[in-house]
């Protein structure tokens, strides 16, 4: 704790020194127009004057540590205060004084400090109330990460080696159908996958920390004429979850058809055309026949077998969760459309004295989250899987190309070059 407190004061010091400047240096940054937007003049130089006796610290604070990407410690110290003072405008040409008025901001100081207590300005921001928020749920949305255990592609290491060194291993089988496929499997697709993956992380545990408190069906439970009656009053945290959850269906599912784009590069069934591509028809029994034939010992590979395993099985599960969002099913007994207008049909339909029913709700939507916060983790298998799968190909006849095709193939979804990694 003393340690902390160390670093509270070095901050406060930091901020009051030479006149508190350093509030002035930090609200001129383009990132911090947003404090004083309507105040500015396009002809004007601005500055902000404030005192120390001006400055009003709230006593709490946040800190955190953490690591950087090559393990060196850091501390974050998040730290509100109120600060009074004068908004000065000059104009540019004769730098005379025309604005000189009262301001007061609300700021939370955002700071970094090394293991040993240094701290550069350039680690210093300065924060609203819906920056703090926002950079709280992030906060929260990385400590789920950390409570599931679950890492991004790029993070995690395959057979012994660092992500994308991994994948590069399907260049040396980049030539047996298309020689242009090399440098469509570059650090470009690399990347769309890591943010496909990125993206299920995201919404699998936005899912699971709105799920936390959603609301049950006992909860606003009352009696009438000797029944229990269990209305139903939803919250916001029900209105994110059941978001997130159908936003998790998705990635998952996008991720997927992601996976299956890399295959069909090296795999290349003729017997249907590129755009007609998913998963489940890549593995469905005719396209089976058709790679079969053209690759040696196909039948027998490990990791081929895992994906026609998985299109009957996990991926058939995860279909039959994602087709309603998006073709509404009137068929179904559960799931139709949306998952929050299928619970509030469920739910409506059952609130007069039959629990039993309700409960039953409440479990099927459950195994919806437990689905996705598997699949989360299945996804790094799933990339492996096809990193080996490519590796392994042996076909029957390298000269021969059953799309009777010599010119170049064209490749769908091709990633566009300028995207990278969000952090």
């Amino acid at each position: 704790m003393d340690g902390q407190i160390n670093l509270l004061e070095r901050l406060k010091q930091r901020m009051e020194m030479n006149q508190c400047g350093l509030f002035n240096f930090l609200l001129k940054k383009r990132e911090n127009q947003h404090f004083y937007q309507p105040m500015l003049k396009k002809t004007a130089i601005t500055r902000f004057d404030f005192s120390t006796q001006d400055l009003n610290w709230a006593q709490d604070y946040i800190h955190n540590q953490f690591n950087d990407s090559e393990g060196n410690l850091y501390h974050e110290i998040m730290l509100d205060v109120q600060a009074s003072g004068r908004l000065r405008q000059f104009n540019r040409t004769t730098s005379k004084e025309f604005v000189n008025e009262a301001i007061s901001f609300d700021f939370t100081i955002r700071a970094y400090f090394d293991d040993n207590g240094y701290l550069s300005d350039g680690n210093i921001d300065l924060l609203n109330k819906e920056q703090k928020a926002l950079v709280n749920y992030q906060l929260q949305y990385q400590q789920e990460l950390n409570r599931t255990g679950i890492k991004n592609i790029i993070e995690t290491r395959y057979q012994g080696s660092e992500a994308f060194s991994f994948f590069t291993r399907i260049w040396k089988n980049s030539a047996i159908r298309h020689p242009e496929a090399a440098a469509t499997t570059d650090l470009h697709y690399f990347h769309e996958l890591a943010e496909a993956h990125r993206n299920v992380m995201y919404s699998v545990s936005c899912a699971m920390m709105w799920g936390r408190y959603i609301s049950l069906h006992g909860d606003h439970a009352y009696q009438m004429e000797q029944k229990t009656v269990y209305p139903m009053k939803t919250s916001f945290y029900d209105n994110r979850h059941i978001f997130y959850l159908e936003a998790a269906m998705e990635e998952l599912y996008t991720f997927y058809e992601r996976i299956a784009h890399l295959l069909y590069i090296f795999l290349r069934p003729d017997n249907f055309e590129p755009r007609a591509l998913s998963l489940n028809k890549l593995f469905e029994k005719p396209t089976r026949k058709v790679l079969e034939r053209q690759f040696k010992d196909l039948a027998t590979n490990e990791h081929y077998q895992w994906f026609v395993s998985r299109v009957k099985n996990g991926h058939e599960v995860l279909s039959g969760y994602r087709h309603p969002l998006i073709h509404y099913q009137s068929s179904n007994t559960f799931i139709k459309g949306s998952y929050n207008t299928t619970k509030s049909r469920i739910w409506m339909k059952n609130a007069m004295n039959r629990k039993e029913a309700l409960v039953n709700l409440e479990k099927d939507m459950g195994k919806i989250l437990s689905f996705v916060s598997r699949e989360m983790h299945v996804c790094h298998e799933a990339f492996e899987r096809a990193v080996l799968l490519c590796e392994s190909l042996e076909p029957l006849d390298i000269e021969h190309d059953p799309s009777g095709e010599s010119g170049t193939v064209d490749i769908i979804d091709q990633p566009d070059s300028s995207q990278g990694i969000p952090q």
